[in-house]
């Protein structure tokens, strides 16, 4: 495997043994979790476009709200990249972690993200449960784009008012913090953000599986769909246990990529497999393709009840906030 992601590493005749290749290739070197994170987090972006591609199609039947989240998701880790490595140079740190104000604007940006897709979810279903109006984000992107675009707008101003005013103190004066942050420690907001997205991330895997019942979508795939991403929650004990040891347990860094690449590959099968059981076919002709059930009910006018579901759950997202800080105050006490 050092070989594959590093060339260079060739042993030479006289100086380098088979068994320092091992050692290079192992687990607990750094420079070998930096050669995986180097290679497979790049790789994992083309089958995570072509999945965003696939959530855009109608026989796809997904809700519009959870399209704009997982976009907004997207878009987070590319400027997550640049702003991570900008840090780097000017601070002299090794991790994000040790920056905490960009550590908490990151995390509360993903938390957002994954918010809007679980409450995309909860509320459609809800809707076809009930027999009511869908929501206006499950038939428009509009309604969550410009909640996503104030979200980026907040996180923005926040963040260029800390960095102006002392970059070197703790975000909101450190507000939550049971004693001053060792290196690599997160506080207690960043906490509640991660915790409350492992929730929303539950609570949409939830309400996807509900999603393809016979009184909603009607299709089976969404539930293999909603077990693909089984990756994608490991990824969340990862990230959790690497931040309780922050950020010094080198097998987590080398894990965390290959499982980000795992996940990507398994939930783009996933979306194709939905697409599939629709009809959908990339080269088919839209006029004459003969479907295998029609198209996206969700998207053909239905006799409902002039219930009307809102596109935000408030008191869901408070619960949410309420766990993330119940389990943050945990986390402050048992981080090494």
């Amino acid at each position: 495997p050092a070989l594959i992601l590093n060339p260079h590493l060739t042993p030479s005749s006289r100086s380098t043994t088979s068994t320092e290749m091992f050692k290079v290739a192992s687990l607990s070197d750094p420079m070998f979790a930096a050669a995986v994170a180097s290679k497979l987090y790049p790789a994992s972006m083309l089958p995570t476009l072509c999945e965003a591609y696939f959530r855009t199609r109608n026989e796809m039947e997904f809700p519009r709200g959870a399209v704009v989240g997982f976009f907004s998701q997207i878009v987070t880790i590319i400027i997550s990249i640049p702003m991570i490595e900008i840090t780097k140079r000017t601070e002299g740190v090794t991790s994000i972690l040790e920056v905490d104000w960009l550590h908490f604007i990151e995390a509360f940006m993903f938390w957002f993200s994954i918010h809007v897709q679980c409450m995309s979810f909860r509320q459609s279903v809800k809707a076809m449960k009930k027999n009511a109006l869908l929501p206006k984000s499950t038939l428009e992107y509009s309604p969550m784009a410009i909640k996503v675009l104030l979200l980026y707008c907040v996180a923005f101003f926040v963040g260029i008012g800390h960095f102006i005013a002392n970059p070197s103190v703790e975000l909101f004066g450190g507000l939550g913090n049971q004693k001053q942050l060792l290196p690599g420690q997160v506080s207690f907001l960043t906490w509640v953000f991660h915790w409350s997205m492992i929730v929303d991330f539950i609570e949409m895997l939830r309400y996807m599986c509900r999603w393809g019942d016979a009184d909603c979508t009607d299709n089976c795939q969404w539930k293999l769909f909603a077990r693909l991403h089984v990756p994608a929650c490991v990824i969340n004990v990862v990230v959790v246990m690497n931040h309780l040891h922050r950020d010094r347990l080198v097998a987590l860094k080398v894990l965390h990529p290959m499982l980000v690449f795992v996940s990507s590959v398994a939930t783009l099968l996933g979306s194709y497999a939905i697409l599939k059981r629709n009809g959908w076919s990339m080269f088919a002709d839209e006029k004459t393709v003969k479907r295998k059930r029609r198209l996206s009910s969700i998207f053909i006018p239905a006799k409902r009840d002039h219930i009307k579901m809102k596109d935000f759950d408030m008191i869901y997202t408070l619960k949410s906030i309420a766990v993330g800080s119940a389990l943050a105050f945990i986390s402050t006490h048992f981080a090494t």
